[in-house]
């Protein structure tokens, strides 16, 4: 956050750069910074399992031999 005053990269708002700072929440004290570190962590696993079932998704389709229609 260039500014240091919540508007985020280029005036556009929080939470519109690449996550590399703490600009969504004050953290004015270690456990309320832990408590956001657990959080966030649980939410990047999820979206973890989330990329990884995509992933099978897609290799498996791609394993299936194409079906060509008879005309």
């Amino acid at each position: 956050m260039p500014g240091f005053n919540g508007t985020g990269p280029r005036g556009t708002g929080p939470m519109t750069g690449r996550g590399r700072g703490y600009c969504v929440i004050p953290l004015s004290t270690q456990d309320q910074e832990l408590d956001f570190l657990k959080n966030r962590a649980q939410a990047l696993r999820e979206e973890l399992g989330q990329i990884k079932a995509r992933i099978r998704g897609l290799e498996a389709l791609r394993a299936k031999p194409a079906v060509r229609s008879k005309q």
